[in-house]
């Protein structure tokens, strides 16, 4: 193994790529076999970006979710076929937007049910979290917007599309969130708490920022020469209310975290310290292509260059041709990205796991993760 020309590119980043810093770690047949941090988390008071730097995961939060649920369907809590309306009864009388030659708008009934599978692969039609259905419930609980009493209040809103029928990448997981709280009880973060993290020693991943000092700041469009950006600070709204718990992008989350629980994927979902998530077959079909023929046309327009050659599967994408994106990895690898950077791949094939984080809003990251991903399969062949 030779890392050279790895650290080499991510040495560049802060000043080709304006990201402020970023951390990368990788597995290999299942042993730890590189980690490295680079530029700051702080800039202006030359912190370095590191192994304790917390972040927010953003769209990486969905495999937590989406393994989380699926331990569920293991213990026989539903069907991936089951009807939402049987869990959230709000759901059962939906709407569709159908558009007129002459451009109006009309509603009608739906024809099928949202079923939990529709949830985990963004085919059912749900749209937006920030609706005035939504800001009402937010308002009547003096801002607090529990998760699962913002989605029932979503559920007023009409589809875009028949159930099934379309991919669009919306709120669907964070719908899977309240599915969770109605099946178990239990509020999401909790239930992550007590069945993955705790079990993982994931001890900083949380939908609270435990400890606020090493948290890394949020640029937006940095400028590595000035050593500013255009802004500081939050610009994605994940929380219509205070205690709103986002399953498609709450979490907080390190690197060191981070790469255990995607490594306990890569390992058909036993932890490097012996703790089991999920069972191997739930892992494969977790990974196995779930969509349609049109929802994966929809899918190809939506994802663009950096998800050529991969489909969909139960809220990962999940590479099919691997000639398609010039990819190192194998086919069946997958893992999912995040809105400010974050990246990580899962290839049970080649045992290889990495997980890639950096937090700036405005770098096109999408255009580089599969360099990273390259350039790491590439190091370990290397003398």
């Amino acid at each position: 193994m030779n890392f050279a020309k790895l650290t080499a590119y991510l040495e560049t980043f802060y000043n080709e790529k304006n990201i402020p810093g970023l951390g990368m770690a990788m597995y290999h047949k299942h042993q730890p076999i590189y980690e490295h941090y680079a530029g700051f988390s702080d800039v202006e008071n030359q912190i370095p970006f590191s192994g304790d730097s917390i972040f927010r995961l953003y769209s990486a939060t969905k495999v937590v979710t989406c393994t989380a649920l699926l331990q569920l369907l293991e213990q026989g809590r539903y069907k991936l076929t089951d009807p939402l309306y049987e869990y959230i009864p709000e759901f059962k009388h939906m709407l569709v937007r159908h558009t007129l030659p002459d451009g109006t708008v009309e509603l009608l009934p739906a024809q099928n049910s949202i079923t939990i599978e529709h949830l985990f692969t963004m085919t059912a039609g749900i749209e937006t979290i920030h609706t005035d259905a939504v800001q009402r419930a937010v308002a009547a609980s003096n801002g607090e917007g529990q998760t699962l009493t913002v989605i029932k209040a979503l559920a007023q809103e009409p589809l875009a599309f028949e159930p099934g029928s379309h991919f669009k990448y919306t709120v669907c997981h964070d719908v899977l969130a309240a599915l969770l709280e109605v099946i178990t009880g239990q509020t999401f973060g909790h239930y992550l708490q007590q069945n993955i993290f705790e079990p993982l020693g994931m001890k900083d991943t949380s939908f609270q920022l435990k400890d606020e000092s090493r948290f890394c700041k949020l640029y937006n469009n940095f400028n590595a020469q000035t050593h500013q950006a255009e802004s500081v600070g939050e610009t994605i709204l994940l929380q219509p209310g205070r205690a709103y718990e986002s399953g498609g992008g709450g979490l907080f989350s390190t690197v060191p975290d981070y790469i255990v629980f995607a490594e306990a994927l890569c390992r058909y979902g036993l932890a490097p310290n012996g703790e089991r998530i999920l069972r191997p077959e739930t892992v494969d079909a977790m990974r196995s292509p779930r969509l349609s023929p049109i929802a994966r046309q929809d899918f190809d327009r939506f994802g663009g260059a950096s998800k050529y050659g991969y489909s969909y599967g139960l809220g990962v994408r999940t590479l099919v041709n691997r000639e398609d994106n010039n990819s190192l990895s194998q086919n069946g690898e997958f893992g999912w990205d995040g809105a400010r950077g974050c990246y990580v791949v899962i290839d049970p094939e080649s045992e290889v796991t990495l997980f890639y984080a950096q937090q700036e809003n405005g770098s096109p990251w999408y255009r580089w993760h599969g360099t990273v991903r390259n350039y790491a399969y590439a190091s370990i062949w290397q003398a």
